[in-house]
């Protein structure tokens, strides 16, 4: 028999965050900001968002990671993904099967008839479904979390960042005061 225990450690809030706007780039490679999150949760026909840019930069830098329950919709809704994603544990960390979950009711179905079957009964299901993408052309397993868009990552163009040295940062600041 197959071991089907997950060994992984679980994914913080931040980290799932940090997945979800990997996966939602612009076409420039800009990942969504958190103003651009904050903007995202703002209702129909309402002027100002459910979570404020400095709620939703603290959950994005992982200083604050117990939310409650209607931030985590907000965030999910503003995302375009699951809410149970965002939840903590090891079973909440399979973004493609939460998406699935979410978006095919059948899936939900097939799930309820799986209730009370006998493990071996649960592998040989799962083996048909390989056997059933094979024969569609898809790969036999499926990534938690789905790889970003191809090209994606590669770096942009623009001018290169430097750190600048004390004195530099202590020069700027004086010209800025001083108007120049």
């Amino acid at each position: 028999m197959t071991d089907t225990t997950d060994r992984r450690q679980h994914m913080s809030l931040a980290s799932k965050l940090l997945v979800l706007l990997r996966l939602r780039r612009d076409p420039d490679g800009f990942t969504p900001s958190a103003r651009d999150v904050s903007d995202a949760t703002t209702p129909v026909g309402q002027r100002k968002p459910l979570l404020s840019h400095g709620t939703v930069n603290s959950l994005m830098n992982g200083t604050s990671s117990n939310p409650r329950s209607s931030t985590i919709t907000a965030l999910a809704q503003a995302l375009d993904a699951p809410a149970a994603f965002l939840l903590s544990g090891r079973e909440w960390d399979d973004l493609a099967a939460l998406s699935v979950y979410r978006e095919h009711p059948e899936a939900r179905e097939v799930l309820r008839l799986m209730q009370g079957l006998e493990v071996q009964d649960i592998l040989e299901i799962r083996s048909k479904l390989r056997e059933i993408r094979v024969r569609r052309g898809l790969p036999e397993e499926v990534p938690a979390i789905p790889p970003p868009p191809p090209g994606i990552d590669q770096p942009r163009e623009g001018r290169p960042r430097r750190l600048l040295s004390l004195h530099e940062a202590a020069e700027r600041a004086a010209d800025d005061l001083e108007g120049r």
